[in-house]
């Protein structure tokens, strides 16, 4: 009887096991990378939004300004890929992010010790501050790959497939909070140049209580995997012999540049975001002509962000309901097509490449809904992409695809970012452009969804399994109570 009594007890336990669980604590996890994401941004852009108060506090010139926002990209491609082997190592995603955590911390700790240690009026304290600002800047670049390339591989590792593009959305889009939290506080913080220190504190703070976020609680995984995909990222990591990662890194290179449909539609999200984001840091160039003040050129780089996180959040939610979980490529298409229309009405109702003259009404009203509309679907598309991606690659990493996805926008960014001086109208036209060369590729992309239909197909795999389980405990009891009654 003993045997007949352990069978039963396994089996009964099947019975009470859904085919795959997620756990609550996934929605703690998605905001402490969220947090970490909109620090990083709003660190890396700190001194832009205050460019004269910086170079007057510092003593520097409009160049050093625009240095310390170029280290991003500059860094960032050189890091990229260091960051994509790490996250494939075994627990890879929460070494990422304890990394990103203390580098944030050390990088904000940098750029305020020298207005600790000396006085801003002190002759050697912008001889001796600059140092220490480049250190945290370039600190707070190499974090940029540990926010932006796992995005896809935490929603995948801790999110029912249901919940995946909702998750990726959420995770991309506090990077872009961070922008246009940065855009719009910063200049109400640092009002005078003396209270550029003020700013700088509040980035230590936040990284501060960021860092103890994760320290505390980060675990690598969850319990037990919540898909077919989190289970193959968990019981698949990649050996811990360097040679051996950097042989399969440069492999699963090779076969994502060598997939038509991958090449295709990451050519396309590189080229749209990488040109968009140029275009959108522009607007105060662009929009002196017709006589809009820095603050709200400020004010509609703030509102467009918002529309994108709307529109990311909006689509986001379309797109993993059970009848829109394979029309990404449509719902792709209507966002880009709604961008251009929104572009093309921006670029009538200011001065152009072409005419020296807007042809439309150029009020508060028509720029700020524009630019607004502008970022609602190009906002709409890009968790859209990125999970795209990761369907046509899998069963490659999700945070592979995404890598990918991330290098082109930087490489286009920092090509437009020595493009755009003095050529703002030419960068005007070319974001039109990009954007309809970006419709086109995405039309003749082939887009497949494997990730998508293992899930499903090992999820009704396993729910057979527990019924036919089911069955058998059913059977085994019956015997056993007929025995009984003998």
């Amino acid at each position: 009887m003993a045997p007949e009594s352990n069978e039963t007890t396994s089996l009964l336990a099947v019975k009470s096991t859904a085919a795959y669980r997620v756990y609550p604590q996934r929605f703690y996890i998605l905001f402490v990378f969220s947090f970490l994401s909109f620090n990083q941004c709003i660190m890396w852009l700190t001194f832009s939004p205050i460019a004269r108060s910086t170079e007057t506090y510092y003593n520097v010139t409009e160049a050093t300004v625009d240095l310390l926002l170029n280290w991003g990209p500059i860094i960032f491609i050189p890091c990229l890929p260091l960051t994509s082997i790490l996250l494939n190592q075994a627990n890879g995603l929460r070494y990422c992010v304890l990394l990103l955590a203390i580098a944030d911390f050390f990088g904000a700790l940098s750029r305020i010790l020298p207005s600790i240690i000396f006085s801003s009026s002190h002759p050697n304290f912008s001889s001796f501050a600059l140092p220490f600002i480049h250190v945290g800047q370039i600190l707070n670049a190499a974090c940029g790959p540990l926010v932006m390339a796992p995005v896809s591989q935490l929603s995948c590792l801790w999110f029912a497939p249901h919940e995946r593009t909702r998750a990726t959305t959420v995770a991309i889009f506090a990077n872009y909070l961070g922008s246009g939290v940065g855009f719009a506080i910063s200049p109400l913080i640092v009002s005078e140049p003396e209270y550029v220190p003020r700013l700088l504190y509040i980035h230590f703070g936040l990284a501060f209580a960021a860092c103890v976020f994760s320290l505390v609680y980060f675990p690598a995984q969850p319990p037990t995997a919540p898909s077919a995909a989190a289970e193959l990222l968990v019981q698949n990591p990649t050996s811990g012999e360097t040679s051996h990662n950097w042989r399969t890194f440069l492999r699963d290179i090779w076969k994502c540049l060598t997939t038509p449909s991958f090449v295709l539609l990451s050519t396309a999200g590189g080229l749209l975001y990488g040109t968009f984001g140029a275009w959108t840091g522009l607007y105060d160039v662009l929009l002196e002509p017709e006589h809009y003040t820095e603050g709200q050129a400020g004010w509609f780089g703030f509102g467009s962000t918002i529309a994108a996180i709307i529109g990311g959040l909006g689509l986001g939610h379309l797109a993993d309901t059970r009848r829109f979980q394979h029309s990404l490529k449509i719902l792709i298409l209507i966002s880009l097509i709604g961008c251009l229309l929104a572009i093309v009405w921006f670029e009538l109702c200011v001065r152009s490449l072409f005419y020296d003259k807007h042809i439309l009404s150029s009020t508060v009203v028509t720029i700020g809904l524009s630019t607004g509309l502008a970022g609602l679907f190009s906002g709409a598309a890009s968790p859209l992409i990125y999970e795209a991606l990761a369907e046509i690659m899998y069963p490659l990493p999700e945070s592979l695809s995404a890598s990918i996805l991330v290098q082109w926008i930087n490489v286009v960014t920092l090509v437009f970012l020595f493009v755009a001086p003095n050529r703002e109208k030419l960068v005007n036209f070319l974001v039109l452009v990009v954007c309809t060369v970006c419709i086109v590729i995405i039309l003749v992309t082939r887009f497949t969804y494997r990730r998508r239909d293992e899930d499903e197909r090992k999820r009704l795999e396993k729910e057979r399994n527990q019924i036919i389980g089911e069955n058998n405990v059913n059977a085994i009891n019956s015997q056993g109570y007929d025995e009984i009654s003998d």
